[in-house]
């Protein structure tokens, strides 16, 4: 993988794969113990740390403050799938399970739907990590607001909803998984 060949959109997108790539690792996946997210700090506000290590958990470690400002509370510390419509639980899990057990990038196109009633085009990308203790993975994700006609990173309210209208797999050195997205 190349973060300048990849197809991203948003600049944020390329500097996340950029940095993931230039990070030292055993094999495929490095450990998050060589990620510091202070080496990449315009991409913090808008960075999502999960852990896998529970089965059927999406532990929310990290939410940068534009995250925080979008869902309006903080949920670090909480299962992101608590954040998620019961009906589209599973959906969501397995968009975190796929990338964390085959090793693969992950490159989401969405929508943030926000109380106002506008809407923004997201760009999320994901990579996985290694537990240092070996007890699962972590995915660092890093969200960019492609919707050029906004600015940057408008404050629309309280996101509602988020849509995922394409997912695409990263092949980080194991291939992509065989999975319909």
């Amino acid at each position: 993988m190349d973060g300048d060949q990849m197809m991203f959109t948003a600049e944020a997108s390329r500097a996340w794969a950029r940095h993931w790539q230039s990070l030292p690792r055993d094999g495929v996946v490095p450990l998050r113990s060589v990620f510091d997210p202070l080496n990449v700090p315009a991409l913090i506000p808008h960075m999502m740390i999960c852990d896998l290590s529970e089965p059927g958990v999406v532990r929310i470690r990290l939410m940068g403050t534009g995250m925080v400002s979008s869902f309006g509370f903080d949920p670090t510390g909480r299962d992101y799938l608590d954040l998620v419509a019961p009906e589209r639980r599973a959906a969501a899990l397995e968009g975190f399970v796929v990338p964390a057990s085959h090793p693969c990038g992950m490159r989401v196109l969405g929508e943030n739907r926000f109380e106002s009633g506008k809407t923004m085009a997201v760009e999320t990308v994901a990579f996985p990590f290694r537990r240092d203790d070996g007890a699962g993975m972590h995915l660092v994700f890093v969200g960019s607001n492609i919707d050029t006609t906004l600015g940057p990173w408008p404050d629309l309210g309280r996101t509602t909803t988020f849509h995922v209208f394409e997912r695409q797999f990263i092949d980080i050195g194991a291939g992509t998984p065989d999975v319909p997205l």
